[in-house]
């Protein structure tokens, strides 16, 4: 047996298909877990149930306990992962707020949207183009920020809505400043990065890829970025402002010219 389809409407409903332990909204990607395993004697109940997204659930699968890395999850971290997150949702339904948990959201909202504005690095990756151009780290500044902030562990809503969007926020600048690191090299200017021009006719596959990888990855954020505004407008009833206003000049689509 497995759980009934009840069980799982009930713990779909408790997370609000959020995954209990990344709190990423996962819609219909997400897993019904059994926090302790039928096979160590975990019986098809509520309270034996976690929802998860794909990777968390790999990550409860995957362990080996012969060959250790890591450390496992024990059943009763689970479990409180598991209930501070439906405490979290059953908090933050709908459009009616309370007062104190309105007024920490909006603290957490304008450090957000202070660390990282629309009109700062985002509107440059919004809009440049990385295929063979090179570009100023230092326009990239505000990304790092808002990646240097989520390690605050008060860097948290407590609206769960809010919340998710704000995990798949940092997902993918993670991913967007892996490429970064890894797939564009420094140039004979100092601070002056870009996606190597000669893979263009070396490497044509290779240079695709990573240029489509960036585009697709600064897109993801600029998307999940609205998202958050969009629903903090809604729910917490504030703008964010500029924090600076920046020349049209400094952040042109075909990148930043050397000479």
């Amino acid at each position: 047996m497995s759980f009934s389809p009840k069980i799982k409407e009930d713990a779909l409903v408790a997370c609000g298909r959020h995954c209990c332990i990344c709190h990423r909204f996962c819609g219909t990607k997400i897993e019904t877990h059994h926090i302790v395993l039928k096979s160590d004697g975990g019986k098809d109940e509520f309270d034996n149930a976690i929802s998860l997204c794909f990777d968390c659930h790999a990550d409860m699968r995957s362990y080996d306990a012969k060959h250790p890395k890591g450390t496992k999850y024990s059943a009763s971290e689970l479990r409180r992962h598991r209930d501070n997150w439906y405490k979290k949702v059953a908090g933050s339904s709908g459009l009616a707020r309370p007062e104190e948990v309105a007024a920490t959201d909006k603290q957490v909202y304008e450090i957000l949207v202070k660390v990282l504005p629309w009109d700062g690095g985002l509107h440059f990756i919004r809009h440049n183009n990385f295929a063979g151009y090179s570009f100023k780290l230092d326009r990239l500044h505000d990304i790092f920020e808002f990646l240097h902030e989520c390690e605050n562990p008060s860097f948290e809503f407590i609206d769960s809505d809010l919340e998710g969007l704000r995990v798949v926020l940092k997902t993918h600048v993670q991913n967007f400043l892996q490429l970064i690191a890894y797939e564009t090299f420094s140039t004979n200017t100092a601070g002056v990065n870009a996606v190597p021009e000669e893979w263009e006719d070396e490497q044509p596959e290779r240079f695709k890829k990573v240029v489509a990888g960036l585009h697709d990855s600064a897109q993801e954020i600029c998307n999940t970025y609205d998202a958050i505004v969009k629903l903090a407008t809604r729910k917490l009833g504030i703008i964010p402002t500029a924090k600076q206003r920046v020349s049209p000049v400094d952040y042109e689509c075909t990148g930043y010219d050397e000479d």
